[in-house]
């Protein structure tokens, strides 16, 4: 049985030639149907740059995405975090 995700992947890609280090983020499906919102505001961010080629739309909602960023990615998928855990506590 295959293994369902529910947080984002997270990994940073450095090109071989160049040492530019970019982010990719895979976003799960159900992660998305609880933080849809949140997400939406993260890619909204000035600091994150990405194209239509950097993105890939899976059949069941899911996506991947290549993003660039003047700061570490590092830093901004650690901003994502913070985002949804403000959004999650304020829930609580």
């Amino acid at each position: 049985m295959a293994e369902v995700l529910v947080s984002p992947q997270f990994q940073v890609v450095t090109h071989v030639q160049t040492g530019a280090k970019i982010g990719r983020i895979y976003f799960p499906a159900l992660f998305l149907a609880e933080f849809y919102s949140s997400v939406i505001k993260w890619l909204q961010r000035q600091e994150i740059h990405f194209s239509e080629q950097d993105f890939k739309k899976y059949g069941d909602g899911s996506f991947r995405l290549y993003f660039r960023t003047a700061k570490s990615p590092e830093i901004e998928y650690f901003e994502l975090i913070a985002i949804v855990k403000n959004l999650h506590n304020s829930y609580s």
